[in-house]
């Protein structure tokens, strides 16, 4: 096919709205809909070769992976590298998980499995946007079976015979029905998921797909070259609508996916003729070419320079943006284009090709997962050392109220401030049902033989207290069992009808009936995030809100168990958060605090424990705040992980006080 000239412009198009995005998000706020345009371009141009000429799977394939793979590999082989240098082993978090996961491209199912938020704050990885490259390698690896089945169906000799075609364009029209249609339901029902799947994307691809299958072709003829150039245009414009007018706030892709989609199949749909104005043009021209180079470089070079250079500034912004540049350029240079123009690669047995690719990729994965084990090891290292230190004197939560403990260095708080940062009470979120999930999960810890039993349930501020209360459970031989659920209380109040509400809703039903089949709990420790709204009624009183606990509890307290309500941790003020989040040294975290008057809101939790008389209620507000301050370190450890979550490392150091405090509240334990 011949290179239009126009494609190249689209391709630059999209490479830039990614990439100003991820610089500027403020700025070009719709720019991460060029993988929309990404995905039209793929649509249209596989299919158009696809449809030319008979589909050879195996050759297909070949030339995919000469195109693709080498400079994939080669991105994802230094960012590991240059990750394990240069990011701390608590920010590393699952880096190796998601290279695996980008170097076999399923990284989308990957990230809806760990239910990633592609606009969340919190550090990214840096192959979080392989995840719409796996996209189009799935894509590649389905379509083509299609297009061989559809020319096999008509007996012709030819896929891209009349009658072939005809079929094509039905069953491209299907897909892209049946995908545009599921994608309006799964935005609604479960945007993240919806964001990353294959099946809520299909339809961008089927689009190019019908323009390649000659969908429009009459209108097109009826055209001359000025309208032509016109409805191109009208595309360019639409595309450049959607890079400025949407934002991570709309649902997306469902309709807001309809600007950039309309505006590129515009664009190819019209082939108009730019030869007049294509040599003024030509640097645009020349970003399309390494177009697939920069979109690889420019994330891992953005997230990775942020733990090199901790400062931020706009001449900062552009040296990350020129590194890219000339590393697209060199792996176009020195990789892609050597690799994909060799006859003598291409002339080798398609046998020894395959090997070649799998054995490379295998050489990624395993350095990936080496260094995965690495860094858990480290990782676990330093959860075993400050198991140690929680029932230490001075150490965390227990220098509180003694006068003989001495401030601690700031070089020699722990754990580091990057573990502190990613410090969770249930790391990889194991043990917790998802945002818009119902399923009930238990996990247990302490002695399963024992026959003192105890339930911590609630939502993500309830877990936080299982790393003191699973060292209460060793100390005291218990048994114990963890429920929780991201965003959900342990309530029965009516919830809202958003996907999150559904699911919190189903979860506290589905929780209860589990709860009934087992033998009843001696103790329930409960806590919620009292500022949590997220699956709740618009407007609703608190008043009701402590109604929905109070239900809850209530079956258990009928089966005998005594029920203890936590009221929630202190959430970081907004100047509080901003001090944390930009912290990189110790000494600037250390002076992040908020006054304690500013540090709560009416916790539902207190009033229906007050309306409910069996139930004690259990603040820990004099374990966080002190004089009046709750500040971001107490006795040499981080409080917080994040704005609203204690660091796990913490939360060990409140053993002592919890196991005295639970004694106190049940007359013994």
């Amino acid at each position: 096919m011949k290179n239009r000239v126009d494609i190249q412009w689209l391709r630059a198009l999209a490479v830039g709205m990614v990439v100003l995005f991820h610089l500027w998000p403020t700025r070009v706020s719709g720019g991460f809909a060029g993988v929309d345009v990404f995905f039209v371009i793929s649509g249209y141009l596989i299919t158009a070769g696809l449809l030319r000429k008979r589909p050879r799977l195996g050759e297909f394939w070949l030339r995919r992976i000469r195109r693709l793979l080498p400079s994939a590999l080669v991105v994802i082989l230094a960012t590991v590298l240059l990750g394990f240098v240069v990011v701390p082993p608590g920010a590393r978090g699952d880096f190796g998980g998601d290279a695996i996961a980008s170097t076999f491209y399923f990284e989308n199912w990957w990230l809806v499995g760990s239910s990633s938020d592609y606009f969340a704050a919190v550090a990214p990885s840096p192959f979080q946007h392989f995840w719409s490259l796996a996209v189009e390698e799935q894509f590649y690896l389905v379509w083509p079976v299609l297009i061989l089945a559809l020319g096999l169906s008509t007996g012709g000799t030819s896929p891209g015979g009349k009658g072939s075609s005809t079929l094509a364009k039905y069953a491209f029209g299907v897909v892209a029905a049946a995908s545009f249609a599921w994608s309006l339901w799964q935005t609604n029902a479960a945007p993240s998921e919806a964001y990353f799947s294959t099946f809520s994307r299909a339809w961008e691809f089927a689009v190019g797909a019908l323009l390649a299958s000659g969908h429009g072709s009459r209108a097109l003829q009826r055209l001359g070259q000025a309208g032509r150039r016109n409805a191109a245009v009208a595309g360019f414009a639409l595309i450049a609508l959607a890079a400025f007018g949407l934002n991570e706030h709309m649902a997306f892709p469902g309709w807001a996916a309809l600007l950039p989609v309309v505006g590129t199949a515009l664009v190819i749909w019209a082939a108009a003729d730019f030869a007049a104005i294509a040599p003024r043009l030509a640097a645009i021209t020349w970003v399309g070419d390494i177009s697939y180079g920069l979109y690889l470089w420019h994330w891992p070079v953005i997230i990775l320079g942020g733990y090199l250079v901790a400062e931020r500034g706009s001449w900062l912004t552009a040296l990350w943006l020129a590194i890219s540049v000339a590393l697209a350029w060199a792996s176009k240079r020195w990789i892609e284009d050597p690799i994909r123009r060799s006859t003598a690669i291409a002339a080798r047995r398609k046998r020894a090709q395959y090997f070649a690719a799998a054995a490379s990729s295998l050489l990624v994965f395993s350095v990936a997962f080496a260094l995965n084990g690495v860094t858990n090891a480290q990782l676990t290292q330093a959860q075993t050392a400050a198991e140690k230190a929680a029932l230490e004197p001075c150490f965390g939560a227990n220098a509180i109220g003694d006068a003989a403990c001495l401030p601690v260095p700031k070089g020699q708080i722990v754990p580091s401030l990057d573990i502190a940062k990613h410090d969770a009470a249930d790391p990889g979120s194991v043990c917790m049902t998802k945002a818009e999930a119902s399923d009930v999960r238990l996990c247990d810890f302490g002695n399963s033989r024992a026959k003192f039993r105890v339930l911590l349930v609630g939502d993500s501020h309830a877990a936080t207290l299982l790393p003191a209360l699973k060292l209460v459970a060793q100390r005291n031989n218990w048994q114990g069992t963890l429920a929780y659920h991201a965003g959900c209380s342990f309530s029965l109040v009516e919830r809202d009808s958003s996907a999150r509400g559904r699911a919190c809703a189903d979860w506290n039903t589905a929780l209860q009936n589990r709860l009934a089949k087992l033998p009843a709990f001696d103790l329930v420790i409960t806590e919620n995030y009292a500022k949590n709204r997220l699956a709740d009624l618009a407007h609703v009183a608190n008043s009701t809100l402590a109604d929905g606990l109070a239900a809850a509890w209530q079956p258990l307290i009928d089966r005998g168990s005594r029920v203890v309500a936590v009221r929630d941790n202190p959430e970081m003020t907004a100047s509080m958060k901003r001090c944390w989040d930009s912290a990189v040294t110790n000494s600037m975290a250390a002076r992040c605090s908020m006054h304690q008057a500013a540090a709560f809101v009416t916790d539902p939790i207190q009033q229906a424990q007050a309306n409910t008389d069996s139930v004690k209620l259990l603040d820990i507000t004099s374990r966080y705040c002190i004089d009046g301050t709750c500040p971001a370190v107490i006795g040499g450890v981080w409080v917080y992980r994040n704005a609203d979550h204690i660091s796990a490392s913490y939360s060990r150091t409140l053993t002592l006080w919890l196991e005295k405090r639970l004694q106190d509240l049940l007359g013994g334990l």
